[in-house]
């Protein structure tokens, strides 16, 4: 039986202003709905970097990771902006990003 994953794709800036330095200004989420977990998650930075991470990233070594972040990404936005996108907008995103995994780095 195949697993059927619903999933959602959000873009959210940075929730505190000022944007601290070293931190991305944009952030770009695909949500598995059912889990409430984020999948995968694109960092877009001032100076123009790209960053992307998965949960198959970071598990690559046997690690668990159920989720990229350790709340609700509602919890994470409570009262700022999170617009919800396409997921052709999402991976638009996803193709210009470099692996960068900040769970389990080894």
């Amino acid at each position: 039986m195949t697993e059927i994953v619903a999933h959602d794709y959000y873009r959210g800036r940075w929730p505190e202003e000022p944007v601290p330095d070293g931190e991305p200004i944009w952030l770009f989420y695909e949500v598995d709905k059912l889990a409430d977990a984020v999948q995968r998650i694109v960092d877009v930075f001032a100076d123009g970097r790209v960053t992307r991470n998965s949960v198959t990233l970071e598990q690559r070594y046997g690690d668990k990771c159920p989720s990229l972040i350790d709340c609700s990404l509602e919890d994470l936005y409570a009262g700022g902006k999170l617009e919800e996108i396409s997921r052709e907008q999402f991976e638009e995103w996803w193709t210009k990003g470099v692996d960068t995994p900040f769970w389990f780095v080894r």
